[in-house]
């Protein structure tokens, strides 16, 4: 990951728990609607979404890294079967490594 990137990613997370610490303050113990609700937690994935399309296809999809497919695939699998967060992880490194070491 480059320095560039990195630094977006730590952007990101920090702007993200801002916003969460600031809507309780904010909305002093009042709910939001349940489509308000949702935007706001399909944000933070969709920006993550977005910049790792970017970094793994790179400028005009000239970067694609079969092996590294390969292994969001896995991740996305094993996310879809309840496999949470350290499942995903854990899954992408193996499938990733695996491709790596067969291509």
């Amino acid at each position: 990951m480059n320095q560039s990137m990195l630094l977006a990613v730590v952007a990101f997370a920090l702007v993200n728990y801002a916003l969460k610490a600031a809507g309780p303050v904010l909305l002093h113990g009042r709910t939001l609607p349940p489509r308000v609700s949702a935007v706001i937690d399909a944000l933070a994935p969709a920006l993550l979404a977005g910049m790792l399309v970017g970094s793994v296809a790179g400028p005009h999809w000239s970067n694609l890294d079969p092996a590294l497919v390969g292994g969001l695939v896995a991740a996305t699998l094993a996310w879809l079967a309840r496999g949470g967060q350290l499942g995903g992880v854990v899954a992408c490194m193996l499938v990733t490594a695996v491709l790596r070491a067969v291509l």
